[in-house]
């Protein structure tokens, strides 16, 4: 009995954190001490894992990556970077006396609770299609309730997921457009345009080759003639038992015709079964993989409203959209920036059989995808000022340039 509700124990101890958050204002910070995190701290990926890799060779700073999977300080430990457990009285003291905390989520993906005096750098993970944190509209939302609202709701989010209300002291972001997005949506004073770290490896895929073993032994497993990436976002409403319309028997059928391999990427919080059983040429990746080094192998990428396509632009290579729910997403879940078919180039399919179409098309003609309506060099200027794989580099020195003001 007791096991079911021990999960719930941070939730109720919060409170009490915060006197631990206030108390740990007071210890000085080293300004040459600075640690990393992804996502929810379990997996090593996104803009934090580059710039963390970036970091590592630098001599002037000291780069910690703090993670809550035990696992993962092992293996990043057997590479020879400076890896550890969150939970451990390394990883504490750590997480406390570094003057910088760097992540693309949360604070949350390091340590919230002793983050308080810290300068705190949000690299984020995506440039947004659909609407975030602050400017989400839906008055379920929990953002929208712990923003927009006032009352017990209000004081009860904010309680219980402190650190989804953060307000980074630094961010970056791949343009302007993207830049004025995150202003609104974060409330962050100091965003400078970089270009995402991530990104890096999109353009030079050699980067930190002796650190991408595991994607690379995905690279390599993938015998095919061409490969197919389905990388959709997650629903707020619908993350668990959703059901994707693909026909997969009749889908697989078409990959082995045409000897090509179909990976699905699901988001980190889409919990969802994809299929019911296992086909030849179809392939889950984890939701926690890191796809980034698999641009280089990826002919073509599926989406739906996830703002990966804006990165895969950098590529050249056409984009498929399939939202096939999309008055349902925008009703229920997020409304968007921007008017969904200015800013998606390439063809749309809203079900099944115009998905097949399109992609037997793709396989005849791969670039006839790009030949929307829409201008495809024009969309990727508009959400990436860079095309260089110099991201890592500019996020670093603006934050170094920050440091000493803070």
């Amino acid at each position: 009995m007791i096991k079911k509700y021990i999960k719930y124990l941070p939730k109720i101890l919060n409170p009490l954190m915060y006197i631990i958050y206030c108390l740990v204002y007071f210890i000085p910070r080293n300004k040459k001490n600075w640690v990393f995190g992804s996502g929810v701290g379990l997996n090593f990926s996104d803009n934090a894992k580059y710039l963390f890799l970036y970091c590592t060779s630098l001599p002037e700073i000291n780069s910690f990556w703090i993670t809550r999977n035990k696992t993962l300080v092992e293996n990043l430990r057997s590479e020879g970077l400076k890896a550890y457990y969150k939970y451990s009285l390394k990883g504490l003291w750590l997480s406390i006396s570094s003057k910088v905390y760097v992540y693309d989520s949360r604070t949350g993906s390091i340590n919230h609770w002793v983050s308080a005096g810290a300068l705190r750098v949000n690299l984020w993970h995506g440039s947004p299609l659909k609407t975030i944190d602050r400017d989400i509209t839906v008055k379920h939302n929990a953002f929208y309730i712990g923003n927009h609202t006032w009352g017990p709701k209000r004081y009860l989010v904010r309680m219980m997921m402190p650190e989804w209300f953060v307000v980074a002291d630094l961010m970056i972001a791949t343009s302007d457009k993207v830049k004025g997005y995150f202003k609104s949506a974060f409330g962050s004073e100091k965003i400078e345009v970089t270009g995402y770290p991530r990104n890096d490896i999109v353009i030079n895929p050699n980067l930190y080759a002796r650190h991408l073993g595991f994607e690379q032994q995905i690279i390599e497993s993938i015998t095919t003639e061409k490969t197919i990436l389905y990388a959709p976002t997650f629903r707020d409403t619908n993350r668990f038992a959703r059901e994707t319309p693909i026909e997969w028997e009749k889908l697989n059928n078409l990959l082995i015709k045409q000897n090509a391999t179909f990976l699905i990427k699901l988001h980190r919080h889409d919990y969802s079964m994809v299929m019911k059983e296992e086909y030849s040429n179809i392939r889950v990746l984890d939701n926690e993989s890191d796809m980034y080094p698999l641009f280089t192998k990826v002919d073509l990428l599926i989406t739906d409203y996830s703002s990966i396509f804006f990165d895969f632009l950098l590529t050249d290579k056409p984009v498929l959209f399939y939202p096939y729910d999309k008055d349902e997403y925008l009703n229920m879940d997020r409304s968007m920036y921007d008017d969904y078919d200015t800013v998606t180039p390439g063809y749309k399919a809203y079900d099944y059989s115009d998905f097949h179409k399109k992609l037997e098309l793709f396989f005849e003609q791969p670039n006839a995808l790009k030949e929307g309506d829409l201008d495809y060099q024009k969309i990727k200027k508009m959400y990436n000022k860079y095309s260089d794989f110099n991201g890592a580099k500019r996020t670093y020195e603006f934050i170094n340039s920050n440091l000493y003001s803070f």
